[in-house]
């Protein structure tokens, strides 16, 4: 085995008497020296001894202050029910195991909301930021001016609303639609 083969738990690295165990590496009864993770095989010379540059895709989950783009799925008298499509926090991905999600109606905008029909529709994509995560929901907030819907669609006519002189408009009925538009949204 050469030095940067790529090695599995178990595999045999070298013998005690050349290299010692290092990082990731162990060392038998018999004084051989094995692998104990997937990675790549180094060895130090000038140490004398054989480690594992372990091969790591670190998982990170959704927290607090991550920012996420949901679809819509059923609108409540005091809620936003929400399916979480994708999440991201410092630029980086996170993974989402509970696709489910709520944005209270204290939490859609800094003005008082009448009713939140006016706000969000079913079918509609949203961005929004995490408040709270637990083991059963996710709480957003939608506050923020880049926060809120990203893409609508007509209620007529299910057809993507484009954004003009900043208000919806449906552009197979002519009818224009009132929603919580985010700074973002992408027809324009």
């Amino acid at each position: 085995m050469k030095k940067d083969d790529l090695v599995i738990p178990g595999n045999f690295l070298a013998y005690e008497e050349e290299f010692m165990a290092g990082a990731h590496a162990f060392e038998d009864d018999e004084g051989n020296v094995y692998a104990d993770s997937v990675g790549v095989k180094k060895l130090d010379s000038n140490n004398h001894e054989v480690s594992v540059e372990k091969f790591s895709r670190s998982v990170k989950l959704i927290e607090k202050g991550s920012i996420v783009y949901g679809r819509v799925s059923m609108v409540k008298t005091n809620a936003v029910l929400i399916e979480v499509i994708s999440a991201e926090k410092d630029g980086e991905n996170r993974t989402v195991h509970n696709r489910n999600a709520s944005l209270a109606i204290s939490n859609i905008a800094d003005a008082y909301v009448d009713s939140i029909d006016t706000m969000y529709r079913a079918g509609d994509i949203i961005r929004a930021r995490v408040l709270d995560v637990t083991s059963y929901n996710i709480e957003l907030g939608s506050k923020e001016e880049e926060f809120g819907v990203v893409k609508a669609y007509g209620v007529k006519s299910r057809k993507p609303l484009v954004l003009i002189d900043n208000k919806l408009r449906d552009t197979v009925t002519g009818d224009s639609e009132e929603r919580k538009i985010s700074s973002l949204y992408t027809l324009r």
